[in-house]
């Protein structure tokens, strides 16, 4: 069943999309439903998901109905361990699918904790900067179909080659023996356990360095458009405007297949379409009065200070407590408990 999260607010559920892939008319009956039982915009996740809040507590049945007709939620068991992160590229779809379709298959793995993250990368994607426990690395499926293709499976600071067809089985095994390897429900990540232990997760494996690359600045990208969400707040007049087949980044951002034609329109309707824009570095949680830890309106100030942040500087991140909540992977600043937007650019300067 749909597990619903209470905080200051109300109620939130997570809807897992594997590996940020959704349609655009999915995304707009998410929207119509979170319009109607809570806060209106949808929340973007740093694990390419979404989520509702402002929720009624308890949910109503006609939203646990219609989430599950949507099939946001396709295995009741699986409804905390369905965390796939990919780079967005359409060659990598197949490989998503797999994990996602082998992952709900097998009752057991629905013991994986929420934090444990699968991800499918091609060389050197931007995806395999974020905190993953296992992953796939492979160049995105040829058009051309029947060539021999190879993977490079990752865990626990290890690497083996499989064939492509064969590698999110060989994910999932990893997946198996972490769960038997694990001894406390305080074990979230492969990289809690001991190191001995993390070693017999892949046999065989070698050595590696993880070669990561930038996530996709907002803009054109050929005939497609990198649009990023501004503090991960999706709104309706964002979703309103959206077509097509669309990936949902782990970057809070959204990649629109032939969305360069219109990036000024989905400029006004609220998203960041430049590589200029204040929000490739600033970000914040949820803060006040989402949050019953702190009383800083966190996301307000990180309004306030958009304007004033340096877009040539390093990332910042506005929080209302030590938990850091919704914090970008990559290096940044930490504005905790500002006062106003000046303590944010100071915060940012401070780390420059």
């Amino acid at each position: 069943m749909l597990t619903p999260f209470v905080s200051a607010d109300g109620a939130m559920v997570r809807l897992r999309i594997p590996g940020g892939r959704v349609d655009a008319s999915t995304l707009r009956e998410i929207s119509s439903l979170a319009q109607r039982f809570g806060n209106p915009a949808i929340t973007l996740t740093s694990r390419g998901s979404l989520q509702l809040r402002g929720l009624p507590d308890p949910l109503p049945r006609e939203l646990i109905t219609a989430i599950d007709d949507l099939g946001l939620v396709p295995s009741g068991p699986h409804d905390k361990a369905r965390n796939i992160v990919a780079d967005p590229h359409a060659g990598l779809d197949d490989l998503v699918t797999a994990l996602d379709e082998g992952l709900l298959a097998d009752p057991g793995l629905a013991e994986l904790p929420g934090r444990f993250l699968l991800a499918v990368a091609e060389p050197g994607g931007a995806v395999l900067g974020e905190p993953w426990d296992v992953a796939i690395v492979t160049s995105p499926l040829a058009e051309v179909r029947g060539t021999s293709l190879e993977a490079t499976l990752l865990a626990a600071d290890r690497a083996i080659t499989v064939p492509r067809e064969a590698a999110a089985a060989a994910a999932l095994d990893v997946a198996r023996r972490f769960l038997a390897a694990r001894t406390d429900d305080r074990t979230w990540n492969i990289r809690d356990l001991p190191d001995a232990t993390r070693t017999d997760l892949l046999p065989g494996g070698l050595p590696f360095d993880v070669l990561a690359g930038e996530p996709p600045a907002p803009g054109p990208v050929g005939e497609d458009l990198v649009a990023l969400v501004p503090l991960g707040l999706l709104t309706p007049a964002m979703v309103a405007g959206l077509e097509g087949k669309l990936c949902i980044t782990p970057w809070r951002s959204v990649i629109v297949p032939g969305g360069a034609a219109r990036a000024e329109v989905l400029a006004a309707a609220g998203f960041a379409t430049t590589a200029d824009s204040p929000w490739t570095v600033l970000t914040a949680c949820a803060g006040a009065p989402s949050c019953a830890r702190t009383t800083t309106r966190t996301r307000d100030l990180a309004r306030e200070a958009a304007p004033f942040v340096d877009v040539t500087g390093p990332a910042v991140h506005v929080i209302g407590c030590e938990r850091s909540c919704g914090h970008p992977a990559r290096t940044h600043a930490t504005a905790l408990n500002p006062i106003s937007a000046a303590d944010v650019v100071a915060a940012q300067h401070e780390k420059a």
